[in-house]
């Protein structure tokens, strides 16, 4: 359900049937489990060999592992779609990553991705307390003008751009109003003090939560339908020549 909008949208900007998706950033393999299921060729790039691990033996999908995407030796043109969801503001040279994606992609192949928005309503009113910011983890932050500015320069015409997100808006606005409630921020907290909560309390937080989550989705949706949406996600196509 939460991955339902990256799946619908992923499988819109396929231009061809089966087509070979790579996921770059893909974690324990989840989006390309559900892809898969769709009919599309799926292989996935991490940094992680445990999510590696986890991504053949759940979904049955080969991850390759390494530190950078040109690491990896993907022979060229070998991808109808790459994708990179949370990924661009974590890396330090952003330009060397589209070059690579841009090799590896067939002619007039899609590359889809999506970022935190610097210029949404959300960090208007939070400022550094933003849950989207997420210092020093991320090193880059981008606003929509600035991540179609650059996919321009890399080679890319952009097709489609989308500000509301079901799995990341409404969170990100929860976590940045009740910071304890978030559930990756406790489980981090949780293996530093080498304990586990007790289960009901686990459970309270849980709920409220959700609760938090739910309540905050009319502002999310709001603020996507201004233009100034907590992600943005852009399908972009691989152009013949730099413009």
């Amino acid at each position: 359900m939460a991955l339902r909008d990256h799946v619908e949208f992923i499988s819109r900007a396929a231009q061809v049937r089966a087509p070979h998706l790579l996921d770059v950033g893909c974690g324990s393999g989840t989006l390309l489990g559900l892809m898969k299921g769709r009919g599309f060729e799926v292989r996935g790039f991490d940094s992680s060999a445990e999510a590696a691990r986890i991504a053949k033996s759940e979904s049955n999908v080969d991850v390759e592992v390494g530190t950078r995407l040109q690491d990896a030796g993907f022979a060229d043109e070998s991808f109808d779609l790459v994708t990179l969801f949370h990924v661009m503001e974590h890396v330090t040279d952003p330009r060397s990553v589209l070059a690579e994606v841009r090799r590896i992609l067939r002619p007039a192949g899609r590359l889809v991705l999506q970022v935190p928005n610097i210029e949404s309503w959300q960090f208007r009113l939070f400022g550094v307390r933003w849950y989207g910011l997420d210092v020093p983890r991320h090193v880059v932050n981008y606003s929509n003008q600035a991540m179609q500015r650059l996919l321009a320069e890399s080679g890319f015409k952009v097709r489609r751009t989308r500000h509301f997100n079901l799995r990341d808006n409404a969170p990100a606005l929860a976590s940045s109003l009740f910071p304890s409630l978030d559930p990756i921020s406790r489980a981090v907290r949780q293996r530093q003090r080498s304990r586990t909560e007790p289960v009901a309390l686990a459970w309270l937080r849980h709920a409220l939560y959700l609760g938090v989550v739910v309540a905050a989705q009319p502002f999310a949706i709001a603020e996507s339908a201004a233009g100034k949406g907590a992600t943005i996600m852009i399908e972009a196509e691989k152009v013949s020549s730099k413009l």
